[in-house]
């Protein structure tokens, strides 16, 4: 354990020596530049990472993170044992460890031959791709462990009231309303917010059974809403029309008859011809 705290600590060491500007080379042996140094405590092994980030090779920009994740890419940090003794790390995580909320830096990784192969005609000249990374947020261990905890303790206590809805549901003494569509929903709590309209960008989240109560997927045990555009054929049928006829903070229980769900085929853990119930929550 003291090798692996020493090792931690001389690859720190190295960076807080490394002027901005100047290049040097990571534990894995990617060449890094340091652009912008905010001072900021740099990321720990356990954490998670938010990033932007810009591949090029050349000045050929090949891909950027913001075209598929605009508010960042996030991905977490290994375990300290688990960095120190792999010999080959991505070439993102190297420099994650190097960085703080704000920082930016540049980092570069040989092109092999495979990858060389690959590449245009024009591109073929080049030896490294270049990352340029700016270092967005920083979320500790601590932190992640908290969430966790907090959504776990949420998913277990929707898990409780939505066993106890279904089965009232079940046996007939739920008060439903009827959609000419088939669509049956129960609100909870009308909410206070507007009221959900098509192509709206909205957040919800969701805890999905069977009429069985069998739980095929949810958000709460991760935490993240679901987001989409309400009323586009993102989700299934029934699902849209029921969001569209609540408001921003509602609850509610949505029962979809096959039509509105899967139909009479089988989707993953669902069956084919299964009714569908959505305990929803719209942020």
């Amino acid at each position: 354990m003291k090798k692996l705290f020493l090792a931690a600590f001389l690859f720190n060491a190295c960076f807080a020596m490394a002027q901005t500007g100047t290049e040097f080379k990571s534990k894995h042996g990617y060449r890094m530049i340091v652009r912008t140094d905010m001072g900021q405590p740099k990321a720990q092994f356990m954490d998670e990472f938010v990033v932007h980030v810009g591949v090029f090779i050349g000045d050929t920009l090949m891909h950027t993170s913001q075209s598929q994740a605009p508010q960042g890419f996030q991905a977490p940090l290994p375990a300290e044992e688990e960095y120190n003794n792999s010999p080959s790390a991505p070439v993102l995580v190297d420099a994650a460890l190097l960085m703080g909320a704000g920082d930016s830096l540049t980092a570069f990784m040989a092109i092999d031959s495979f990858i060389r192969a690959t590449l245009p005609p024009e591109l073929r000249k080049f030896n490294d791709v270049r990352y340029e990374i700016k270092m967005l947020k920083v979320i500790s261990g601590h932190e992640l462990r908290l969430a966790r905890e907090k959504a776990m303790a949420r998913f277990e206590s929707v898990s409780k009231t939505v066993e106890t809805m279904v089965a009232a549901y079940r046996s007939g003494a739920l008060k439903v309303t009827t959609q000419l569509s088939g669509l049956k929903y129960h609100v909870v709590d009308e909410g206070d917010g507007m009221p959900v309209t098509v192509g709206q960008n909205v957040s919800v989240h969701y805890y999905g059974c069977l009429r069985n109560g069998t739980m095929f997927d949810n958000s709460f045990e991760h935490g993240e809403p679901l987001q989409f555009a309400a009323g586009t054929g993102q989700m299934i049928p029934g699902f849209d029309e029921g969001v569209l006829n609540l408001r921003h903070g509602a609850k509610a229980y949505l029962f979809l008859p096959p039509a509105l769900g899967y139909g009479d085929r089988d989707n993953g853990a669902i069956p084919a011809n299964s009714e569908l119930v959505f305990y929803i929550e719209i942020q």
